[in-house]
């Protein structure tokens, strides 16, 4: 039987930014402020992990906050510090771009704010996508299943998160943000076609 360690999250976090441990633990070290050997540094320089000048780059912190929220418990974390001070405003903004009626399926899009709240927490802390590109992958979705009017669109609460009842979580929301991350095409009318004899 195979055991799973919390410390699972963070090699599935290197292997996301595609770096080793050991490069982990360089970058770790200059951003302390650790002196390095000039051949560790021009490691990290070669990797966009530092810059020219001898800082660790943006990439490179963003990588250090990434991994620093695994050991936060999110019992002690202050929204704020994971979502932005204008979470409130970003959270309106998310559900209203869900449309107010019923879906198809019968639920209503938009959900409790609460409820949405609390799997953005969830989100915020597996992901490392900001606001503006959450919101236009949020938008691009809508627009998607927009044109077969909802058939089978997820709500506003699991299209960020949703259990499949085998303990696997899946977030479309992280896969459309990658889309609009990587400049990927989204098809408008891939869905559900019906083929005309």
């Amino acid at each position: 039987m195979s055991k799973i360690l919390k410390q699972t999250s963070l090699f599935k976090k290197l292997k996301y930014y595609k770096i080793s441990f050991k490069l982990y633990f360089l970058l770790y070290k200059a951003y302390t402020g650790t002196d390095l050997p000039v051949h560790h540094i021009q490691i990290l320089v070669d990797k966009g992990l530092m810059n020219n000048m001898v800082e660790v780059s943006e990439k490179g912190v963003k990588i250090i906050k990434s991994i620093e929220k695994l050991f936060i418990s999110s019992k002690n974390i202050k929204i704020e510090d994971l979502m932005g001070q204008d979470v409130e405003i970003h959270l309106d903004t998310y559900i209203k771009i869900f449309p107010t009626a019923k879906l198809p399926n019968g639920k209503y899009a938009r959900g409790n704010k609460k409820n949405i709240l609390t799997n953005f927490t969830w989100f915020f802390q597996n992901y490392d996508y900001d606001w503006p590109i959450i919101l236009e992958a949020t938008r691009k979705y809508v627009d998607e299943y927009r044109v077969n009017n909802y058939m089978y669109m997820r709500t506003a609460l699991y299209f960020i998160r949703k259990d499949d009842g085998t303990r696997t979580v899946h977030s479309d929301l992280a896969d459309y943000c990658e889309k609009v991350t990587n400049n990927d095409d989204f098809i408008e009318d891939k869905h559900f076609k019906t083929k005309v004899i």
